[in-house]
Order: C-alpha cells, then sequence, then structure tokens
C-alpha cells in the first residue's frame, strides 16, 4: 500500500482541531479538572442555565478520551436546555452532540451543526456561529469539498478576529494549515501553522496538535530530523494533556516517517501505540491509520496472522468510514441543490409579486412586458433543469465507479490473503515431493535396493514420511479452499421449516464420529437435552447444519485437549441443548467441559484465519463461517462463555419466522 494511499487518510487530523467554545486543556477522568465539574455540576443550588453550560464542558473534557461519555453529557445539557427554554443553551449542546458523532455518523452531526448555527444567528449569538461555522468546514473537508471546508474555515477565522478571541484564532489557523496539507499544499500549510503556533506560544495555549501539523510538513518535505523532533515534542505535550486524540495523529504520523526509512520495528511499535490510543478513545478514523501501517508493515515481514488481523480491522474502518463518505457527498450535493432550488423558488415567487405590481400600475403595456419576462423565464428554467438532469447522471455514473473500484480492491485484498495461506502448504509440498524424487532417483541409480537391510529400510521409511508430510499438506491446502468456497457460498441455499432439534442431535453424532476417525483412542460422553416442543424454523438446514457441526468438532478437540494432561478420573463431554425463545425463536446452545479459552482467544475466535490448533490440524475458518452463517445468513446471533480450565459454551439464537 503506498504512501500516498496513506495520506489520503491524513483529512483524520481535521477532526483534532475541531475545538468546543472553552476548550482550551483536555482532562481526563479522575484530573482535577474533570473533578471540579462534577463536583459543581452535582451542586443543587445552581441554577439550572448554569448547569446547561456545565454539562457541555464536561462534553469537551470527555471529548479527547471517550466520544460516548461525551455524547452522554451533551444530551443530558440539551435536554435541560429545552425543558427550561433556555435558547443559548440548547445551541451549545446541539454543537457538542454533533462534534461527539461526527466519527459514527457524519449526516447527523451535520444536521446538528445546522440547526445550532441557526439557533445562534436567530439569537445573534456570535461566537456560537464561530464554532458551528468551524465544525459545518470540518465536514465539508471530510467530504473532500476544499472550496466549501476552506470558506467556512475562513469565515469562522474573521469572527474570531472580530470578537478579539486569541485561543479561537489559534484553532482556526491550525484547521487552515491542517487543510492545506490534506491538499498538499504545504507552502500554504506551513504559513499557517507557524502563526497558529506564534500566537499559542504567545497566550500559552497548548500546542499539541500544531505541533503535529508542522511534523506532518516536515516529513513530507523530507525535513527528517526536524519532523522527529515536532513528533516527539506533540507526543510528550498530549501525554501531559492526556488527550487520546492528537497521541494516536503523533503516534501514527510518527510510525509513517519511521516506515519511510525503512525502520520497520520502530514503525510497528509506534503504530500500535496510535492503534490503542484511537481504540480506547472510540476513534475510528485513528484504528483505520493505525492499521494501514501495520498491515503493510506485517505482510511485508511477518507474521501473516498479525497482517490478516490488521487488514481485517482495516476493511471494516474503511467500509464503515466510506460508507458514510459515500452517503454524505450525496447528501451534500442534493442539500446545495436544494439550497438552490429554495433561492429559485423565492425569487420566482418575488418576480410574480413584482409582475402583479406592475399589472395594476402599468395596465396592457406592462402586462405584455410581463408575457415576454415569464417566457424567457420559462426557457431559463428548462435550462436549468437540463443542467441539473446532466449533474444527476454525473452524479450516478461517478458512484458506480466508486462502488466499482471498492469492489476491486476488495477481491485484490482478499486474492492476496489467500495466496499467503496457501503459500505455506504447497511450499511443504514441493520441498518434501523434491525430498521424495531424490531418494527415488538414488534407487533407480543403483537398480535395485543397497543389500543393507537396515539402509533400505531408512530409505523407505523416508520415502514413506516424505509422502505422508505431502499428504498432510496437501489436505491443509485443500481444507483452506474449501472454507473460502463455504464463505462464498453463506446465505444461498433455500430456507424451509426444519427439526432444528433433529439438526443438532445429528450433527453432534457426526462430530464426534468424524473426531473418533482422526483419534480412535479418544472416547467422550454425548448429552442431548432438547426441547420437545421447539419450534420448526425456516432455516437453510445445509448452512446451519455445518455451522453446528463446527461448533461440535470445536467441543470434541477442546476436551481431547484437556484429557492429555488432566487426572485419570477426568471424563470428557459435550451437551447439546435447545429452548425455544418468546416471539417464536429458538436457543441452541453447544457446551464443552474442554480447555476453555483465554479472554485473548475469546476476542479473536470469531476472526478468520484465526485458530490455536497446531499447523495442519486447524485452517481458522470453521468459527469464522459458523459466525457468519448464523449472524449474515439467518440474521440470529452466535456468542460464547469460555473460563480456562472449565469449559466454553456457544449460544446460538435464531428468531422466529416473519
Amino acid at each position: 500500500m503506498p504512501l500516498s494511499f496513506f495520506c489520503r487518510f491524513a483529512l483524520c487530523t481535521l477532526l483534532c482541531v475541531a475545538a468546543l467554545p472553552g476548550r482550551v486543556r483536555a482532562a481526563a477522568p479522575g484530573t482535577p479538572m474533570l473533578d471540579s465539574l462534577l463536583r459543581r455540576v452535582r451542586e443543587p443550588q445552581l441554577p439550572d442555565t448554569a448547569r446547561v453550560l456545565l454539562l457541555c464542558r464536561i462534553s469537551d473534557q470527555y471529548w479527547a478520551q471517550r466520544t460516548d461519555s461525551a455524547a452522554a453529557y451533551a444530551d443530558r445539557a440539551l435536554r435541560l436546555a429545552r425543558r427550561i427554554g433556555y435558547r443559548h443553551g440548547e445551541g451549545e449542546a446541539l454543537n457538542r452532540q454533533g462534534a461527539a458523532l461526527r466519527e459514527s455518523n457524519l449526516a447527523r452531526a451535520l444536521e446538528l451543526f445546522q440547526a445550532s448555527l441557526h439557533l445562534a444567528r436567530t439569537t445573534h449569538d456570535v461566537p456560537l456561529q464561530a464554532q458551528n461555522l468551524r465544525s459545518i468546514g470540518i465536514i465539508y473537508v471530510y467530504l473532500r469539498d476544499r472550496q466549501v471546508g476552506l470558506s467556512y474555515y475562513f469565515q469562522a477565522l474573521r469572527l474570531g478576529q472580530q470578537l478579539g478571541d486569541e485561543q479561537r484564532q489559534v484553532v482556526d489557523l491550525s484547521n487552515i494549515g491542517l487543510a492545506y496539507d490534506l491538499y498538499n499544499q504545504l507552502d500554504s500549510a506551513w504559513y499557517y501553522q507557524q502563526q497558529a503556533y506564534t500566537l499559542a506560544r504567545r497566550i500559552h495555549s497548548p500546542t499539541n496538535y500544531i505541533l503535529y501539523g508542522l511534523a506532518q510538513e516536515a516529513r513530507k518535505e523530507g525535513r527528517v530530523a526536524e519532523a522527529l523532533e515536532y513528533y516527539r515534542r506533540s507526543i510528550g505535550e498530549s501525554r501531559r494533556l492526556r488527550h487520546l486524540r492528537s497521541l494516536n495523529f503523533a503516534y501514527v504520523g510518527l510510525a509513517a516517517l519511521y516506515q519511510q526509512q525503512g525502520r520497520a520495528d520502530s514503525s510497528i511499535y509506534y503504530a500500535r501505540l496510535g492503534y490503542q490510543a484511537a481504540q480506547t478513545n472510540g476513534f475510528l478514523r485513528g484504528v483505520l491509520n493505525a492499521s494501514i501501517v501495520l498491515t503493510k508493515e506485517f505482510t511485508r515481514r511477518g507474521p501473516i496472522d498479525s497482517a490478516f488481523k490488521y487488514q481485517g480491522r482495516m476493511l471494516v474502518m474503511k467500509d464503515t468510514l466510506f460508507g458514510q463518505e459515500k452517503v454524505m457527498r450525496l447528501q451534500s450535493l442534493d442539500y446545495r441543490e436544494r439550497q438552490r432550488a429554495q433561492q429559485a423558488a423565492a425569487a420566482q415567487q418575488e418576480l410574480r409579486a413584482r409582475y402583479q405590481r406592475y399589472a395594476l400600475l402599468g395596465g396592457v403595456a406592462v402586462l405584455l412586458g410581463l408575457v415576454g419576462l415569464l417566457a424567457w423565464h420559462q426557457r431559463q428554467q428548462q435550462r436549468i433543469n437540463a443542467a441539473l438532469q446532466a449533474s444527476l447522471v454525473e452524479l450516478k455514473q461517478t458512484q458506480a465507479q466508486l462502488v466499482q473500484r471498492e469492489k476491486m480492491a476488495f477481491l485484490g485484498e482478499l486474492t492476496a490473503g489467500v495466496a499467503h495461506e496457501l503459500q505455506n502448504p504447497l511450499g511443504f509440498v514441493k520441498q518434501f515431493a523434491a525430498a521424495g524424487t531424490d531418494l527415488l532417483a538414488a534407487i533407480n541409480g543403483q537398480q535395485r535396493l543397497t543389500g543393507d537391510g537396515a539402509l533400505d529400510r531408512e530409505i523407505l521409511d523416508g520415502l514413506k514420511e516424505n509422502l505422508l508430510s505431502i499428504s498432510q499438506h496437501g489436505q491443509r491446502a485443500t481444507a483452506i479452499i474449501r472454507g473460502m468456497l463455504d464463505h462464498a457460498r453463506t446465505g444461498r441455499a433455500p430456507r424451509q421449516p426444519t427439526d432444528l432439534n433433529a439438526l443438532a442431535a445429528e450433527q453432534l453424532s457426526l462430530a464426534y464420529e468424524g473426531l473418533r476417525q482422526q483419534f480412535p483412542d479418544f472416547a467422550a460422553r454425548q448429552h442431548l437435552d432438547l426441547a420437545p416442543e421447539l419450534p420448526a424454523l425456516p432455516v437453510a438446514a445445509q448452512d446451519l447444519g455445518r455451522a453446528l457441526l463446527n461448533l461440535c468438532t470445536n467441543a470434541f478437540y477442546a476436551t481431547r485437549q484437556r484429557q492429555q494432561t488432566a487426572p485419570p478420573d477426568y471424563l470428557p463431554a459435550v451437551t447439546v441443548r435447545t429452548r425455544p425463545l418468546p416471539g417464536g425463536g429458538a436457543e441452541i446452545q453447544v457446551q464443552d467441559n474442554g480447555i476453555g479459552m483465554s479472554p485473548a482467544v475469546r476476542a479473536q475466535v470469531f476472526e478468520a484465519f484465526f485458530t490455536t490448533k497446531p499447523v495442519g490440524e486447524g485452517t481458522g475458518l470453521g468459527l469464522a463461517l459458523s459466525h457468519d452463517i448464523v449472524t449474515t445468513g439467518h440474521g440470529g446471533t452466535l456468542t460464547l462463555h469460555s473460563e480456562e480450565g472449565v469449559g466454553t459454551t456457544f449460544t446460538i439464537t435464531l428468531p422466529g419466522a416473519a
């Protein structure tokens, strides 16, 4: 993945500088600043208007740490402001809600900022107008609408200058610099960041975001030592402020710098720190940027499961964020077209009123002029409609191209993953086949066995061992391909009313017999606890049976693993139970008394290609396939409860017939 692709995602930096009114320092939970705010908001004698503003300030402080907490306090502020009819507080709370939702729902965030801006203009609240102009500018920069985004930023800067609010000016200047950095206009980016830095130092304002912006420009221009210094200063200041978002930006930027230098260990180390900071904060774009760096480094140097892990995180984040942005591009275009239509309707209404006045004052002559104007207006309207139709056609074509490009990118990533996974077993097949060929060539060259019985047996045993290894690794490659095909078929089978009790009992028996064929000395107790009143649900029996077979096979395997180290009185046991659910659904449980899972294993158990089995005994696709069959194919859920040394329980819930 080229670094230019990584740079495209640097737009996430713009989110970091969307500082809310009064946000000078970010306080982590448990710091004196936040503790003081939380104590004050609980004081019973506090006026409700002051309580609304305190709740907004608490939301500001949580924004840098946990966006869910920031949203919760913004909601409280909005409810209280509306209950007491406090218009200014309502506008402040709407802005905080938009900031908290900007990661998960761009469309809703834009609606909230527009509503807050409308309130600010109605009440002539200039500081709140400046804040919302900045927030709306960030949304348009997300949408790559450079002209509109920068116009909002400069409007916010001008209002901050009119107010004489130097803290606002610092934030807006840094915003403008980061926007120019996104568009690779490095001279302009450096100019505005330097202005922001000089002003911030003079008023003793935090510079962690500004230092990150200066580091970005230095890195892109090849000034490595300078970039390294700025990144480290940004990290140090962000740590002191306990600001997880700016920590993510600086860590990932530093990881990109080391990646450019070919220092893989340092790049992975800082990318992981950035990943952890973004994940704790709920910052989706930060998780995506860190995953891009980690995927590239692990793909190049291994291990391959780490590359697959972060590639999976990257694909999920891309789908979430890009899906939002595609919708928002359409909504943005639609919003502007609706604005133009409203302006045209208003102009048309004004024109009609003017015509009526002309008719009353001017008589027939004015009326004839009016007819001419109406005809001209009709032609103009037709031209406008034709232009709108052409824009709509172009928009649909662009959308189709974007969808096709995403599909081709996903197909390339999937093909690369399968190729990497098949490379190991096929390499072993090639190696052992070459060794077997050499043994056969040695025998053939002598035209007979050596006559030395021990040497003959050694040659034949080696040949037999190589053939067994070829067979084992060939079977592993076949299992990987079969698993990928099963993934592709998930959800295609027709649904029919099925006796789930009979299906569960059959898969339990098949799983036991399958493991017995692999390990003849293995024995376990099978127990069925089936509800007789279980309804027949419309399911894809073949797909659901495959999921149950995977769960039962894993359960028996876990009991065998525990049996190898357990006391003699240990008896392996697997239980399958069913019960009906309210509303007509059903629940199926597969329980074992095996080795159980650690928290780290439980966190990854449903990921494709993740396995704890030795090489050759598992592909890592069974539980991932089962999860897809239950959730995507049947609209149900698949959860697990596990304790090391005690056992594991998988629970499937299926909805009732529609």
